[in-house]
């Protein structure tokens, strides 16, 4: 069955502006969203989008109502889009549609855009903390471990090495006293918009963290910005407290954690937790 023939779109859509009577709507399904299906809506009063969530999700380190409070921080700064409803029960999430061209990985080996997403991301970080418990990296670490060990033990076993590396820089991290703030937590260049000021879209793993979460993040993701990191760094305010290789450092968490975040999807897909 598609995603539109279910009660849940007509809900969703229900909460986009003109779409009442659906007359002179139009849908266009929009690339990403491994664990999520979204469109792209557009009627007589201007272009939205609509986001459906899998269940599952929510065992990947999804937080529907920490998501929530985030990204509506993030847009009252003019960094994200729009909230227009999200779903008490979090099963949807509607938002204004943003306008601008998504990066492309090529984009990050520009100096010039990258210190323009640095000062996205100094923006960001800089934004008054809301009442959010501060993400504990840790626990999200051994959760997936957890969750993969209860049906793959060898594979975790082969992950000894980099899973005792992981919290020695953990537990370094801990002690650097940085002050947590917002962090976007997921900067696939797919999230990102537009080359002057940069926004940011999909806030499901933003959290409250160490700053130094996203150009780790980042970093996880492509390699390619290393020769850049200086910059980066500098950017995001960050050159005078955190050396290259400790970016590097924790760049190492978040590549395990994604493989981690990996196979826990895959045996999700396998094995699909009840609805929330």
């Amino acid at each position: 069955m598609s995603p539109l023939d279910t009660a849940l779109w007509q809900e969703a859509l229900a909460q986009v502006p003109g779409a009442e009577s659906q007359a002179g709507v139009h849908v266009q399904p929009l690339a990403g969203g491994t664990t999520n299906a979204t469109f792209r809506v557009q009627t007589r009063l201007g272009a939205f989008v609509v986001r459906l969530h899998e269940s599952f999700s929510l065992d990947l380190g999804v937080d529907r109502r920490r998501e929530a409070v985030l990204h509506a921080a993030a847009a009252q700064a003019g960094l994200a889009s729009r909230i227009l409803a999200a779903d008490p029960r979090g099963r949807f999430l509607v938002t204004e549609f943003l306008d601008g061209a998504v990066w492309r990985a090529v984009d990050l080996e520009d100096e010039r855009r990258l210190r323009g997403l640095a000062q996205t991301l100094l923006e960001l970080h800089a934004l008054p903390v809301p009442a959010v418990a501060v993400l504990d990296l840790q626990a999200l670490l051994e959760g997936h471990l957890a969750g993969i060990a209860a049906q793959d033990t060898a594979a975790v076993q082969q992950l000894a090495p980099q899973l005792a590396r992981a919290r020695e820089v953990l537990a370094r991290l801990a002690d650097a006293g940085r002050p947590a703030c917002i962090v976007h937590g997921d900067l696939s260049v797919g999230n990102v918009l537009g080359a002057n000021r940069p926004r940011l879209i999909d806030w499901e793993y933003a959290a409250v963290a160490d700053p130094l979460v996203d150009p780790a993040c980042l970093l996880a993701y492509y390699p390619q910005v290393l020769p850049h990191a200086a910059t980066l760094l500098r950017g995001c305010g960050l050159a005078g407290s955190v050396s290259v290789p400790q970016l590097e450092a924790l760049a190492g968490v978040y590549r395990l954690l994604s493989s981690l975040w990996s196979r826990r999807l895959e045996l999700a897909r396998r094995h699909p937790p009840p609805a929330h």
